[in-house]
């Protein structure tokens, strides 16, 4: 792992390269941005810089054992926190039982031991280095700590903060960092990366590429089968709501609802076909489509475009999406949905 191996936050890089080569790193970086979107990398990154046995100009060489232990997450001078619940490592030590149990938060305790782990002395490397992953799940009570830290930090420490909702993070904890924002990858830069690396024809890659939301972790993980197979479906139902009966309607409805969450993905892709209509009918491109694959006349809704309506759709949608977040019956609004398009 190192700079070269980051794609596509050339800015971001650039600067860690300079404070490198001129010796002028801050004491502590908040690097916030998508998830998956390369901040994790950049930062395991930055700590192979930092400690690589081979003298490479402003960046680690990414082969040395140095830098492959600090890739793996073995180096003694590179330590990372996070909540339990997410920590793979941890997890496979942990019965089943445990793993129940297993925080989503990064506790005062974590933090305590890490903040002893960085007063130390370096032990093989040139700086100790600590990395806080997810550092939006730090409590209250976990961020006034670290707090303390970032006030005195260890003279040969380095401190980075990885996190997507950098506004959840104390003022004060914030105003000591050094922030590098990480914006969300071009689609044309993710569709070349996930043809690559996947083996995708160019449709697919630039199907996963719009639905990734600028964020290269997403697209990796993503099922193309998959994605593609709920919108096929969703265009089905669409198109089978016209000729349905209302009973028929209410026990589709009755059955979708069972699976609040599947309806709430639902409504997501009804939002994401309706804005392919819109811009189809405006540019009629389909390389600026998220499902590029789907013919003219079944971008969105069935029969012909009509913008009224398509507006009031996407209208319904969104909020039958609010309804949901404020846990209202999903039976009920699947139900009103649903009668709701098939009888406009």
């Amino acid at each position: 792992m190192n700079f070269s191996s980051i794609i596509g936050h050339d800015r971001a890089v650039d600067i860690l390269r300079r404070a490198l080569a001129n010796d002028a790193l801050a004491h502590a970086y908040l690097f916030s941005g998508e998830p998956g979107i390369g901040k994790r990398l950049t930062a395991y990154a930055l700590a192979a810089a930092l400690n690589c046995e081979v003298p490479v100009p402003a960046g680690g060489c990414g082969a040395c054992p140095a830098c492959r232990r600090i890739a793996g997450g073995t180096h003694p001078d590179v330590r990372v926190v996070m909540p339990e619940s997410r920590d793979e490592q941890l997890l496979a030590t942990w019965s089943s039982k445990d793993i129940e149990k297993a925080s989503d938060e990064i506790k005062i305790d974590q933090i305590r031991r890490a903040q002893e782990s960085i007063s130390l002395k370096p032990s093989e490397g040139r700086k100790k280095i600590l990395i806080v992953d997810g550092a939006e799940a730090m409590n209250e009570a976990s961020q006034n700590a670290f707090l303390k830290t970032l006030e005195e930090p260890p003279g040969d420490s380095l401190i980075i903060l990885i996190t997507s909702l950098p506004q959840s993070l104390l003022p004060t904890i914030r105003s000591r960092c050094q922030t590098l924002v990480f914006q969300p990858l071009p689609r044309h830069t993710l569709a070349e990366v996930i043809r690559e690396n996947r083996g995708l024809s160019e449709e697919d890659a630039w199907f996963i590429a719009a639905l990734s939301r600028g964020s290269l972790g997403r697209a990796l993980a993503m099922d193309v089968q998959k994605e593609k197979a709920e919108r096929e479906q969703f265009l089905a139902l669409r198109e089978g709501l016209a000729g349905m009966r209302d009973d028929e309607i209410l026990t589709l409805a009755d059955g979708i609802a069972k699976d609040r969450d599947g309806f709430d993905r639902l409504l997501d892709i009804g939002i994401e076909r309706l804005r392919d209509l819109l811009v189809f009918h405006e540019t009629g491109d389909a390389r600026l489509l998220v499902f590029a694959g789907a013919a003219e006349s079944r971008a969105g809704s069935p029969g012909p475009f009509v913008l009224e309506k398509v507006l009031q759709d996407m209208e319904l949608l969104n909020r039958c999406r609010g309804l949901l977040e404020r846990r209202i019956s999903a039976q009920l609004v699947a139900e009103n949905l649903f009668l709701k398009l098939a009888r406009p």
